[in-house]
């Protein structure tokens, strides 16, 4: 029996072959700090997610895109529940780029997400407070500045 490939044979890529580092960044919404997160960070999160593809997902592409909404709803129909799946890490590292990035409402969701996780400790609530105070962020500037 040959083990060789066929001319137009093509192969399906192994989870396992994503580079580790890529790899690795899908987990970091689970235990760093918001204010930890940087443009290398960032930067290896976003080259995580974009050659995902989700088939029977039509909103992944916005998500992976950028789109808030989108990864908002996506993280939401999955459910903290579902956290222990690798398509929640994706959708996941998707939401936190959108909140480093600016949004708000990203920066809600992933502290609701982290204090409804299964076995949730403090660890967790600590994390989920730091994406509530850069969720508020904006607001506390303004605030001082209208106090000044």
């Amino acid at each position: 029996m040959s083990t060789q490939r066929k001319p137009n044979q093509t192969t399906v890529p192994d989870f396992r072959s994503i580079e580790e580092p890529s790899f690795r960044a899908l987990g970091w919404w689970r235990n760093t700090r918001a204010d930890n997160f940087h443009a290398p960070s960032l930067d290896e999160m976003k080259a995580a997610v974009a050659n995902i593809a989700m088939l029977a997902e039509p909103r992944w592409r916005d998500a992976a895109s950028g789109d808030a909404a989108a990864a908002i709803a996506l993280v939401l129909a999955m459910g903290p529940e579902n956290s222990h799946a690798l398509k929640f890490d994706i959708c996941m590292t998707a939401l936190v780029i959108c909140a480093c990035e600016g949004d708000a409402a990203s920066c809600v969701v992933i502290a609701w997400v982290l204090r409804r996780l299964p076995k949730a400790k403090t660890r967790e609530k600590r994390l989920a407070t730091s994406w509530t105070v850069r969720a508020m962020r904006p607001l506390l500037a303004r605030a001082g500045r209208d106090n000044s």
